[in-house]
């Protein structure tokens, strides 16, 4: 929006008011067909107004009885000289001046607030959310996990930003890319499957392609990844791993796989696919043992079973914490 010298919102709320004069509102069409952006802006100003109902209210506000007061709560004071010649009235300011900052409050949450408005909002709790999207692309959202995506996708791309971890199989259209924000990185499609997840401890951001191309990237950074390639975002670098990770998408296969996996590898995985446990308090002495083993859709307890007898440890869950200990 190219907002001139004016006061375009201003001039909005007084039309929508019909408090505008014919110069006013002479300007007011002018900057209208200005260009598309300032059409679309005021489009959804009128209808952001329309259908709010509480905006009715205003029209109680009495100005001569409630200005004192709301002078006194702006900081005038009565020493303040004006000039006889301002454009509008302090008591024409006072009258606006309310419904100005609602209606402004609820443009910004409008075109801001996930779940809001323009903005949709998936939020995982203890579950995987399986989300189709409005071009029919599916994420596969793990628990505690979260998407944000424009409503329609509207604009040139279908933008989403993602915390936490997903797995998208994109519809693809060549004419509108698909484009993940998560962190500080990007990933750009035209249509393929990826796996992303992002470790909101350290801010490092993993991506496992399997389908497909897709083109991961940071502000001065890019690196593009074919089937069956992953990269990770660490430091404030991208770099691509030499082998897949086995295990991050255990949440949505039910396959666990350890390779001669050590116990902190173990532990990692343990966190990321079973949801009961919130946290991990390692008491025991280094170990040098390592695991093979695979688990298809298991339980928990199953698990710690096996890794008692692998590891010669004990494996306790108190509450959501696992105490690990000789």
């Amino acid at each position: 929006m190219n907002k001139n010298s004016e006061n375009i919102d201003e001039l909005i709320v007084r039309q929508l008011t019909e408090s505008l004069n014919a110069s006013d509102l002479q300007t007011l069409e002018a900057w209208i067909e200005d260009s598309e952006d300032n059409k679309t802006y005021y489009n959804q100003v009128r209808e952001i107004w329309g259908n709010s109902e509480n905006f009715m209210a205003f029209d109680a506000v009495n100005v001569d009885e409630d200005y004192e007061l709301f002078a006194k709560k702006v900081g005038f004071i009565n020493e303040r000289q004006l000039s006889a010649k301002s454009f509008i009235s302090l008591k024409n300011i006072a009258a606006i001046l309310l419904p100005f900052l609602a209606i402004s409050l609820v443009f910004t949450l409008y075109q801001t607030t996930p779940g809001f408005g323009k903005w949709v909002a998936y939020e995982s709790s203890n579950t995987i959310e399986k989300i189709t999207l409005p071009d029919h692309s599916i994420v596969d959202l793990n628990a505690n996990s979260e998407l944000v995506y424009k409503r329609n996708f509207k604009g040139a791309e279908r933008s989403l930003s993602l915390e936490g971890e997903g797995y998208f199989k994109v519809t693809k259209n060549p004419n509108k890319p698909f484009v993940v924000n998560v962190g500080e990185t990007k990933v750009r499609v035209l249509g393929t499957a990826f796996y992303l997840e992002e470790d909101k401890s350290n801010g490092e951001v993993t991506l496992i392609v399997t389908e497909g191309k897709v083109l991961f990237s940071t502000d001065n950074q890019q690196l593009e990844l074919i089937k069956n390639e992953s990269a990770v975002y660490r430091n404030g670098v991208i770099v691509k791993s030499e082998k897949l990770p086995s295990n991050n998408m255990s949440w949505r296969t039910g396959l666990i796989e350890f390779d001669k996996a050590n116990l902190t590898e173990v532990m990692e995985t343990l966190l990321d696919h079973f949801t009961e446990i919130e946290s991990i308090d390692n008491k025991t002495q280094v170990v040098d043992r390592v695991i093979t083993t695979k688990f298809n859709s298991p339980s928990l307890e199953e698990v710690l079973v096996e890794l008692r007898i692998h590891f010669d440890k004990n494996f306790t869950l108190d509450g959501n914490k696992l105490v690990i200990s000789d």
